[in-house]
């Protein structure tokens, strides 16, 4: 006898006994039967009695669901690395290098044009995207379990933390060589910010998405 049929021999005395769905479970839980398992037998049993078949679940938007948080993610990066170009540039002009010619001010002004040429595109579609994300999530929570949402999202996180962990090294080591400057400062702070913002926001949409879950 299989698995299969030894469990739903079980299930068929454990009902002649009275016992109920919750206590049968409880039962076979306790003796390491998975969870996975115990539902599947559960669901058979169902069909077996009522003659009625349990609708499958498909897990619909999948490519969708990708599309949008690689197009998120993607519009992410190019704002936030062209936010932190133009404060790199404000930086360099507002505390100068006294070794600086002037064409190297005068190439910041190009390089500011496509720093924020990066930013007027990709942040509306970012929020854009965001915006309909949220609104899916809020209209079907179950599309907070999506494996595509959380690896992508783990992966943003991943890259987030590198950079400012990345940043704090390098501060610390110019810190110690004696070489900091205002102007290096300022600079890694930008990059504090911008990474540890974006950090700070998609670790607290997965903890909002586990206090949800547990509600």
């Amino acid at each position: 006898m299989d698995r299969a049929s030894s469990l739903q021999q079980f299930l068929e005395s454990a009902r002649k006994q009275g016992l109920s769905d919750d206590a049968i479970a409880t039962l076979l839980s306790g003796r390491g039967w998975p969870e996975s398992d115990i539902a599947r037998a559960l669901a058979d049993s169902y069909e077996a009695r009522t003659n009625t078949p349990i609708p499958p679940y498909r897990r619909s938007g999948s490519a969708k669901d990708a599309f949008l948080y690689l197009l998120s993610f993607a519009t992410l990066a190019t704002w936030t690395i062209g936010l932190g170009s133009v404060m790199f540039t404000l930086i360099e002009r507002w505390i100068k290098d006294p070794l600086a010619t002037a064409n190297s001010y005068a190439s910041g002004f190009y390089e500011m044009a496509d720093a924020l040429a990066c930013v007027i595109v990709a942040f509306p579609i970012y929020l854009m995207v965001m915006i309909y994300i949220i609104r899916t999530v809020e209209a079907h929570p179950e599309k907070r379990e999506s494996p595509v949402r959380k690896w992508l999202t783990y992966i943003a996180l991943l890259i987030a933390a590198g950079i400012v962990l990345g940043d704090l090294i390098t501060f610390l080591t110019y810190f110690l060589r004696g070489d900091l400057t205002a102007r290096f400062a300022s600079k890694v702070a930008t990059v504090l910010v911008l990474a540890g913002g974006v950090f700070w926001y998609y670790l607290g949409s997965l903890s909002n998405s586990v206090g949800k879950r547990s509600v």
